[in-house]
């Protein structure tokens, strides 16, 4: 193994849980007269966000206010739907048991809530890989995405240094974050939503470019199978 940690984001990587999270927020805009917002303008507009971010957006942008404890509120529909609407590559989940199975460390690093994360890998039948303290989102931190500080934190709570760790991305602003911490980062491609999307990421810097989670085993397990 050539790295000493992977680090997985959650939505768009390990699962796609993306349609179900913009219907809620859809639903949402709706209810503060925003109609004009469709399931594909928040896709386009909001994916890959953090809800903060998002929240900050529309109300600056729109003159709008949230209701208190909106999002709270809203995980009910969340969890209601995801079972509809939730892909996967399937090649995910027998590598991520092989590099459980071999001892590496994986953690997850989302823009997500903790509460939707961890809502979305147990979905995804991945729960039993990614334990609670293995699971980290922007609520651990003060900047979210593109800002290098959750994968920066993720490595200091999972005790390896950025160098001899790897991120696996979908997004500009996550792969954004990877780079700037100075940690490899590979983009994924194999659940996006967005065409050309895998000539945004190596524009950005990611390290590799791949459409199935399969390749990843050729990356990592390379100087291993030389030797």
């Amino acid at each position: 193994m050539n790295y000493d940690l992977i680090i997985f984001d959650c939505d768009g990587t390990l699962a796609d849980s993306e349609i179900a999270h913009n219907t809620v927020l859809m639903r949402q805009l709706h209810d503060l007269g925003l109609t004009e917002y469709t399931l594909e303008k928040c896709m386009e507009t909001y994916m890959g966000r953090a809800v903060t971010d998002i929240v900050e957006s529309v109300e600056t942008n729109h003159s709008v206010r949230f209701p208190d404890h909106h999002w709270t509120k809203n995980q009910a529909v969340f969890k209601e739907i995801l079972p509809d609407h939730i892909r996967m590559d399937d090649t995910t989940t027998p590598f991520v048991q092989k590099l459980h199975n071999e001892g590496v460390k994986i953690a997850v690093g989302s823009n997500g809530t903790r509460d939707n994360v961890i809502e979305t890998i147990r979905a995804a039948g991945l729960k039993e890989f990614f334990p609670d303290d293995f699971i980290f989102t922007f609520e651990d931190v003060k900047n979210p995405k593109p800002s290098p500080d959750l994968y920066l934190h993720v490595c200091e709570a999972m005790h390896v240094a950025p160098r001899h760790a790897v991120v696996i991305e979908d997004t500009v602003a996550g792969a954004m974050a990877g780079i700037a911490a100075g940690i490899d980062t590979i983009g994924y491609v194999g659940l996006t939503h967005r065409e050309n999307q895998a000539q945004r990421l190596k524009d950005i810097g990611c390290k590799q470019i791949i459409q199935s989670m399969s390749e990843l085993g050729d990356i990592f397990y390379k100087e291993k199978d030389v030797a």
